[in-house]
């Protein structure tokens, strides 16, 4: 592999901090945009209509009646700067609903299969009690008959050649195999009965839950695909000159959120900032495409998450020392190649879905799910269930292949990217030992990057 596949990246597509939630309006989603907003001194008319959800072409007041917002920026100017600071508001508020629904489809998809393999199971158990409830009540007729005509039943002879001789315990014997055989045969009977019955509500329990999963999966599918067409129409936007113009209006507000965690005196007012530099890095990291804006963005992004950590008086996650673990495993190293073989295919959600060629498009867990199948290790399409499912190493000894999980929706693990470190194949990797690859959201592509510390949960290793 040629260095030039090892630096492909894309800066850090970082996934937004701010609060989501899989059954209702984000938390502070409003205020998130509006502190946007401020960072670029918009009116406070701007700052109104864009937590309002306004167009990217809304302009105000003042704009539009071609006065000045203020005695020095002209009217076009100020037009510009409301496009500019919408824009990048849509974009974040998108990517964040988006990350969202994706991890809910996956999850739903995920727990779906799980019910759907248990109504197989459980209907070929049915099946099965019957067949043996049948066979029961077959054994019972028999036995029940020779009882009836002779006083025995087929069963029962065996043991009456091998019984004491004397007439009288011979007819002792002979009256009570048939008896107890018969009696033997009901209980058996009513057991066989009482399995099917369990199974039987097991199955109906299961065909309910999984109506109730078809919908729930069909629903986050509906939300996840309107948010997508939604994304895609706002990033069609950004192009050229306004490209630039969003990547460094992103950028100055991650650097000024960086700047606003450090003075913060509170740990609320430093998480705050901190989530809204990760916000802004985020969408310089979708729109920059692997720019050194983009990549400072992403600096001063952790620069915050370590200050509002200092605030809070917690461990720094901007202050870990990510350091590789002893030789890294074969099947670690497998999985990072395996994931490269994505590198430039572009994010899609819940990608792949169904038969989908991966080329199609893939999502975080999507990609990471198919690096370890070429490892030959299985992981379920779910960001949550990946980290429930594997072995949680510590971020001081991470080694190529392990799994970075994020929670930046305060509403649980939504995001995964996978560790690569400082080489690989005898390359020095771009970002070092702070190297991951991963695809985020819609506008990015599977590329290299460099790790974020806001929302990390931990590592774990398939």
């Amino acid at each position: 592999m040629s260095q030039g596949q090892l630096t492909t990246n894309q800066g850090a597509p970082t996934r937004p901090a701010t609060g989501k939630s899989r059954t209702r309006p984000s938390r502070g989603r409003g205020a998130a945009i509006a502190a946007l907003a401020c960072f670029v001194g918009l009116s406070g008319a701007v700052m109104g209509t864009q937590a309002a959800g306004a167009s990217p072409t809304t302009t105000s007041t003042a704009a539009k009646s071609k006065v000045p917002t203020t005695a020095t920026v002209p009217a076009a100017a100020s037009s510009a700067a409301s496009q500019v600071a919408s824009l990048t508001s849509e974009i974040a508020q998108q990517q964040a609903t988006l990350d969202e629904a994706d991890e809910l489809y996956n999850q739903a998809a995920v727990k779906l299969a799980s019910t759907q393999s248990a109504l197989q199971s459980s209907s070929a158990s049915v099946d099965a009690d019957r067949a043996q409830l049948a066979k029961d009540r077959a054994q019972l007729r028999r036995d029940a008959i020779d009882t009836y005509v002779s006083g025995t039943s087929s069963t029962g002879l065996a043991q009456i050649f091998s019984a004491p001789t004397s007439g009288q315990q011979v007819t002792s014997l002979y009256s009570g195999i048939g008896a107890n055989q018969v009696v033997t045969d009901v209980a058996q009977v009513n057991a066989s009965q009482k399995q099917l019955s369990s199974t039987q509500a097991k199955l109906v329990a299961e065909q309910q839950t999984e109506t109730a999963q078809l919908a729930a999966q069909g629903q986050a599918r509906q939300q996840a695909a309107a948010t997508a067409s939604q994304s895609e129409a706002t990033l069609a936007q950004v192009k050229g000159t306004l490209a630039a113009q969003v990547t460094q209006q992103a950028a100055s507000e991650a650097s000024s959120a960086a700047t606003a965690a450090k003075a913060a005196t509170t740990p609320a007012a430093a998480q705050a900032a901190a989530n809204q530099a990760n916000q802004a890095a985020q969408v310089a990291a979708t729109v920059g495409a692997g720019s050194t804006t983009a990549i400072n963005a992403t600096t001063a992004a952790n620069q915050a998450a370590g200050a509002a950590a200092t605030t809070a008086g917690s461990p720094v996650p901007g202050g870990i020392t990510i350091a590789s673990g002893g030789s890294p495993n074969a099947a670690g190293i497998a999985a990072v190649h395996g994931a490269e073989q994505y590198l430039n295919v572009p994010y899609e959600w819940a990608g792949p879905i169904g038969n989908d060629p991966p080329s199609q498009g893939l999502d975080c867990s999507g990609l990471t799910m198919l690096a370890w199948a070429a490892a030959g290790v299985h992981l379920p399409h779910s960001a949550a269930d990946q980290y429930a499912d594997s072995t949680h190493v510590s971020m001081n000894s991470l080694e190529p292949g392990d799994l970075i999980f994020f929670d930046l929706s305060g509403d649980g693990i939504d995001h995964v990217v996978m560790y690569v470190g400082p080489t690989l194949d005898g390359h020095s990797t771009l970002y070092g030992a702070n190297t991951i690859i991963q695809t985020a959201h819609t506008g990015t592509v599977v590329s290299f990057n460099p790790i974020w510390f806001q929302g990390l949960v931990g590592a774990a290793r398939p």
